[in-house]
């Protein structure tokens, strides 16, 4: 008969003592026990409460951790077998309920304010329910992540709205976060004609393909006549206790940009505005105006930055942000090729630049054509570029956006295999969180410390995870969950590199060439 929470199968007891946010539960058998993420419904006195198992542990009341002896346990075990019906053996569970199941079905959490009672019958929610509760996720501004762990039909999605209060993807290296980010930016772009802009590290993401030119490659590099002060005094490397040099350079910067906004200084490619300052400083130095050894100090630091970074400093890059990142596309910076100070610089840039004429829009309440819409900016390796010791440009762009972003229309997404060297401030400002398996204890305590939602019993499950299956949990979505992430079939390169393809192919390789010039020898004679 089905119980009045329309429950699928009884599963166990409330025991112990029972609160409105928790119980444990006693599970009938040890056949088939439900796994961690199973979700469940049980009767309280204010009515049926919906909530999700964190844990299940087993245990014999007669082999305690304190038994010493094999052969005791041994004769215990073979006595059980031949008693089946008389065992002191147990599976428990703890439950965190989540919300009255009646508002759940109408879209709404409530939380519970009454436990249900010891001895209650918890049943396993059923597939209608569930798609019943997740199901009202489909429509506008919701996109799909993938599938309730333990039940594949159940489709489990996040509301991007919500998204726009920041998210971090966290994970093992193998553990899944670049095809989660593929999955996230697939459906932003293609089910929401949304604009992505991912900051890739390794070059994973630029053979995306989505069709419909959806996917829009972009080499690191910006415009000089864009470039803020504090960008180009990272790629000379400057360090804060050369104050000489920084004011040298800071006066060449003033007169170059004085003379380019009266039009007397144009730039070429053959002219750069690193060019003009190198000009103007040698100038400054021979007229005195400027600190001799500062000054040469900073020329040289200068000479450096034209040499190493001509690439990254490109006056053909188009001064409008929008001929850059462009709305509706996916856009992927594929920074595999410079180093981290260059790198920083770059992603710095975009995100000062995103930031500043998101704020300008929303000022001037300004859309339509040419306009940048709101966008979501990835960033990966972020334990690189947003450490929580070192001084980082990039660190400082993206702890504004993760203050102020949610306002304009800029929403951040950080992507890291170490978190517990992320910056503790802008971790704990998103809002949001996709962990996948993490192993190692100080990573798990660092994330749990800046997730309100996370709590010990999920925290213990993570380093049991498989690849692509997270926890998930935040205000992008309704209930937190255990999901089996969707395998990005758009992503084609990413892992592990098969190094024994490559020696074979190279091995064959040689053995062709050896054949052909033991051959052209035998022709030769």
């Amino acid at each position: 008969m089905m119980s009045p929470c329309k429950g699928e199968r009884e599963l166990g007891w409330i025991v112990g003592e029972s609160t409105p946010r928790s119980s444990q539960v006693l599970f009938k058998g040890d056949r088939e026990v439900p796994q961690a993420g199973t979700y469940v419904v049980a009767e309280t006195p204010a009515g049926c409460v919906f909530g999700m198992i964190e844990t299940v542990t087993a245990g014999n009341r007669l082999l305690s951790e304190d038994v010493t002896s094999p052969d005791s346990v041994d004769a215990l075990v073979r006595t059980l077998n031949e008693n089946p019906l008389v065992s002191p053996s147990y599976v428990r569970g703890s439950i965190r309920w989540l919300s009255y199941q009646d508002h759940l079905v109408k879209g709404l959490v409530v939380l519970p304010k009454v436990p249900p009672r010891p001895g209650t019958i918890v049943y396993s929610a059923s597939t209608d329910l569930l798609k019943n509760v997740f199901g009202s996720n489909e429509g506008r501004g919701w996109i799909e992540l993938g599938s309730l762990i333990n039940n594949e039909e159940v489709r489990y999605s996040i509301n991007v709205n919500r998204l726009m209060r920041h998210l971090a993807i966290l994970a093992v290296t193998g553990g899944g976060k670049s095809n989660t980010v593929c999955v996230l930016a697939r459906e932003i772009v293609q089910r929401l004609r949304g604009t992505v802009v991912i900051f890739d590290m390794h070059g994973e993401y630029s053979n995306i393909e989505l069709g419909g030119q959806l996917v829009n490659v972009l080499r690191p590099a910006m415009n000089p006549v864009n470039m803020a002060f504090e960008e180009l005094m990272e790629l000379a490397k400057v360090p804060e206790s050369a104050v000489r040099q920084e004011r040298a350079i800071r006066q060449a910067w003033a007169l170059v940009h004085e003379g380019y906004s009266e039009g007397r200084i144009k730039f070429t490619a053959d002219h750069t505005l690193v060019d003009a300052l190198i000009d103007t400083l040698e100038k400054l130095i021979e007229k005195g105006a400027v600190d001799e050894e500062g000054g040469r100090g900073a020329l040289n630091r200068l000479m450096d930055v034209k040499e190493k970074y001509a690439d990254i400093l490109d006056h053909g890059v188009p001064l409008d942000l929008t001929k850059v990142v462009v709305p509706g596309r996916l856009n992927v910076f594929d920074l595999s090729g410079v180093d981290e100070e260059a790198a920083d610089a770059i992603v710095s840039h975009y995100l000062r630049r995103i930031l500043s004429e998101r704020k300008k829009l929303k000022r001037r309440e300004e859309s339509g054509a040419g306009r940048l819409p709101p966008i979501i900016v990835v960033i990966e390796e972020a334990h690189i570029l947003i450490p929580a010791r070192d001084h980082k440009l990039t660190k400082y762009w993206a702890s504004r956006v993760a203050r102020e972003g949610r306002k304009f229309g800029v929403g951040l997404v950080i992507v890291s295999q170490r978190p517990r060297n992320v910056d503790p401030d802008v971790l704990s400002q998103t809002n949001n969180k996709i962990i996948l398996r993490i192993v190692e204890p100080q990573d798990i305590r660092y994330v749990q410390e800046a997730s309100e939602e996370l709590s010990e019993d999920l925290a213990a499950l993570l380093p049991s995870l498989n690849p692509g299956e997270a926890v998930v949990i935040g205000s992008m979505v309704k209930l937190p969950a255990i999901v089996k992430v969707d395998i990005c079939k758009e992503k084609s390169r990413g892992g592990d590199i098969d190094v024994i393809s490559e020696w074979e192919a190279l091995a064959k390789g040689e053995a062709r060439r050896a054949e052909e010039v033991e051959r052209s020898l035998e022709e030769l004679l």
